[in-house]
């Protein structure tokens, strides 16, 4: 039945393609009033003259009737006899699921869940900050300068730093600088 409905469907859209390429799209719409039992003379007159109108009726009325049996078929699965065996697969169904749910708990890897979780947020939330971070900083941060002054030196000498003293050439020298800074009391 439920392939009946497909090939119906697939019928009507290929009837629809009709309507579009045929002129016939200003009968489109009034085909649905007149299957619910309209009166229009011109699409009657129409219909007589068009076969792409014609197949187009009988498909719709053909797919009504196919979802009229489809929904009486199901409202017999609500049958009084019927009820107990539903509503034991439904139970069966919602206990196997349970017990699913109790096995993956009780399970060596149930202890990782709690860390995944909070490791997926702590990215999430490091994210987001990185993200309004950058719009900060493109949008609102004070923009700097490339540019530098021209007596602003970059680059250091060797001028720059102190220099130690030199070694002493000989043991006299040693003594006269300890006397000068009197180190030898």
């Amino acid at each position: 039945m439920f392939k009946d409905l497909k090939n119906l469907i697939s019928e009507k859209l290929s009837a629809r393609r009709a309507f579009s390429s045929g002129g016939c799209g200003k009968y489109e719409a009034r085909l649905e009033d007149y299957l619910q039992g309209g009166d229009d003379a011109e699409l009657q007159n129409h219909l007589r003259q068009c076969g792409h109108c014609r197949e187009a009726l009988e498909n719709s009325r053909t797919g009504a009737q196919l979802l009229r049996d489809a929904w009486e078929t199901g409202d017999a699965a609500t049958d009084i006899a019927a009820i107990p065996q539903t509503r034991s697969a439904f139970v069966a169904g919602v206990m196997a699921r349970i017990r699913e749910e109790e096995i993956r708990a009780e399970s060596p890897a149930a202890f990782w869940n709690p860390l995944e979780f909070l490791a997926s947020r702590l990215s999430l939330t490091a994210a987001a900050i990185l993200f309004a971070l950058s719009v900060y900083m493109v949008g609102f941060a004070p923009h700097r300068s490339a540019t530098l002054a021209p007596s602003a030196r970059t680059e250091l000498n060797a001028a720059d730093f102190p220099q130690p003293p030199g070694d002493p050439e000989s043991n006299e020298e040693v003594l006269q600088s300890l006397v000068e800074r009197n180190y030898g009391r």
